[in-house]
């Protein structure tokens, strides 16, 4: 009887070729990980928000979660349409705030803070008080560059409070991820009072320190801040 030689070059070569492809199809290992579809942050004012955040998107559409005991919140976004707007609605100890912020397409991923902040970013990109800007329809305004652009403005008004506190002078205040743990940024909240003026369309930023004349105003109609703000409140405090 003739033998027939299962091991010819050819039938060698073609069974390389199926293993080739079979690895190729199941991603031999190096498949990437799924795209991440949240925004999540810290919800605080020097000390950690209790309470919820809902998420509203340019279609009007919303999402309401839980905020955990430590001020971290996290949203999916799946199926929203950015630019977004975020408000927080909780307390601390016995204030209730409501506290605003903003994410764009960019951020779907990464961090977005809530807090007293950015409650100022957003109504100064806004050109209004953020309870009214949130009410709307219309968030065509809240792009990445003017965020930006607005969260800088605000970072070297507090540049002197910031520094005293050991926070980098490079800080991204909207999306730097931090903890509500009275250090660093949290601290440097925890020695302001941020008190806003729905007919003026403006707000003022004072310290929390007696005895102290620190005061910066801001424009929500220009999107300015003007006046001084020094270390000596975070130094009094410490």
């Amino acid at each position: 009887m003739k033998r027939v030689n299962l091991f010819t070059p050819t039938v060698i070569l073609f069974a390389v070729a199926a293993l080739l492809l079979s690895a190729c199809g199941s991603g031999g290992g190096g498949s990437a990980a799924p795209a991440t579809t949240t925004l999540s942050g810290t919800v605080a004012t020097g000390n950690p928000l209790v309470g919820k955040v809902t998420i509203k998107d340019s279609n009007a559409q919303t999402k309401t979660v839980n905020i955990d005991t430590s001020g971290m919140y996290s949203v999916d976004v799946s199926g929203l349409t950015a630019p977004y707007m975020l408000r927080a609605d909780g307390s601390v100890g016995n204030k209730t705030y409501h506290l605003y912020s903003a994410g764009t397409a960019a951020d779907v991923g990464h961090t977005v803070n809530i807090t007293t902040l950015t409650n100022l970013i957003v109504a100064n990109t806004a050109g209004m008080v953020p309870s009214q800007y949130f009410a709307g329809s219309d968030f065509s305004k809240l792009t990445a560059t003017e965020l930006k652009t607005h969260a800088n403005a605000l970072r070297t008004s507090m540049q002197p409070i910031l520094q005293a506190e050991g926070v980098s002078d490079s800080i991204d205040l909207m999306h730097d991820a931090f903890k509500a743990d009275h250090t660093g940024l949290d601290a440097a909240m925890d020695s302001i009072m941020v008190s806003m003026d729905p007919d003026a369309q403006s707000a003022s930023i004072t310290s929390s320190v007696a005895n102290s004349t620190d005061l910066i105003n801001s424009d929500f109609t220009r999107g300015t801040y003007n006046g001084d703000f020094t270390a000596t409140g975070a130094m009094m405090k410490k």
